[in-house]
C-alpha cells in the first residue's frame, strides 16, 4: 500500500515537469519543520540553538543535527548546500575545513540516489570565471578537485 504522500505526489505529477526537474530546498536542518517534514519529538535533545541580532531586533535560530538528512530524503530527492559558496572545503595547505567535516557527516547518513547541490564557491567564480561584466575561462578539473576534496568526489 502506498504511502500518503507517495500517493500526493503521484497525483500532483509536478504539472507535466520533465523527470530530470528535481524539486528539494536550500535547507535542511530547519526545526521549525518539525511536525512537517520531520518526525516530533525525534530531534530535540539535538537542536542547537543561537541568537543573531539584525539591526535592533535579535532573533532566534534552531537547527537539527546532521542526522536529520537521512529523514529529509524520505521527502525530497535533492538537496542544495549554500553554505559552500561562503568557504572552500579546503583550506590552501589542503586541510579539510568545518563545511568540508559537515559534508563528510552528511554522508554518513545518505543512501544510494539522495542527492545534493552544492554552490561553487565565491572566490572560484571572481577569479576564475568572472572578470567584470563579463564571464570568462571555465571552472577546470583542478578548482574542482580543490573545491570538492578528493575524499568527496
Amino acid at each position: 500500500m502506498a504511502k500518503p504522500t507517495e500517493t500526493a505526489v503521484k497525483r500532483f505529477l509536478y504539472r507535466g515537469l520533465h523527470s530530470n526537474i528535481l524539486i528539494g530546498t536550500a535547507s535542511d536542518r530547519y526545526a521549525g519543520w518539525i511536525g512537517q517534514i520531520y518526525s516530533e519529538g525525534r530531534y530535540e535533545k539535538g537542536i542547537t540553538r543561537r541568537s543573531h541580532k539584525v539591526g535592533d531586533k535579535t532573533f532566534n535560530e534552531e537547527t537539527l543535527p546532521v542526522e536529520s538528512v537521512s529523514e529529509y530524503f524520505e521527502h525530497f530527492p535533492l538537496l542544495e548546500i549554500d553554505y559552500t559558496f561562503y568557504r572552500l572545503l579546503l583550506e590552501k595547505n589542503g586541510k579539510p575545513t568545518q563545511n568540508f567535516n559537515v559534508l563528510k557527516n552528511y554522508r554518513q547518513h545518505m543512501k544510494e540516489g539522495d542527492l545534493f547541490l552544492l554552490k561553487v564557491p565565491q572566490v572560484i567564480i571572481a577569479r576564475k570565471l568572472r572578470r567584470g561584466p563579463r564571464f570568462v575561462g571555465k571552472l577546470q578539473q583542478k578548482e574542482a578537485i580543490e573545491f570538492f576534496g578528493e575524499g568527496l568526489l
